[in-house]
């Protein structure tokens, strides 16, 4: 066999196996995403403002996986859902908006349950580094804008069972 015809058959097999093997991998990496977000635990908090209560539906990023995929490729997010991210310790905490498609106000939460600091309106799919002012144990995404718009503010608390502040 000549090189020629070697060559021939790379380029062959280049150009014609190739992408069915990129999308193949592709195609994992998607469904392995949607998996992993279809799996996520789901419950409730509240938050409490100086006017008012608000109840939020939400799904709980609990270990790494879950983490690492958060809001990723979603295009919508009910009003009232949101996604709490649960650390095993209390943390300098950062986030970034990668492959987020929508805008979010990230809440950073103490141990305790109070509103550390918000990133307000995130840009979707900005590499840009959002992090929290102090440490944190937890952080809420909410629909962006949705903080201004029911004036929830840095020291409002977040009820739920990870602040053991449920009973208050």
């Amino acid at each position: 066999m000549s090189l020629r015809q070697d060559a021939n058959r790379i380029n062959y097999f280049r150009y014609a196996y190739a992408p069915i093997f990129l999308s193949a991998f592709i195609f994992v990496c998607f469904m392995s995403a949607a998996f992993a977000q279809a799996n996520f635990p789901r419950g409730e908090l509240s938050i409490k403002t100086n006017d008012n209560s608000y109840d939020f539906e939400i799904e709980l990023a609990l270990d790494d996986n879950h983490r690492q995929y958060g809001l990723m490729f979603r295009d919508n997010l009910p009003e009232m859902n949101g996604m709490l991210f649960i650390y095993d310790r209390r943390r300098d905490i950062s986030m970034w908006m990668k492959n987020t498609f929508i805008s979010l106000d990230i809440l950073f939460i103490s141990e305790d349950g109070k509103i550390i600091n918000i990133a307000k309106s995130a840009q979707p799919r900005s590499l840009s580094i959002i992090r929290s002012k102090k440490p944190a144990k937890a952080v809420l995404e909410l629909n962006g804008g949705l903080t201004d718009k029911l004036n929830i503010n840095v020291g409002d608390e977040v009820i739920h069972d990870t602040f053991e502040n449920t009973e208050k």
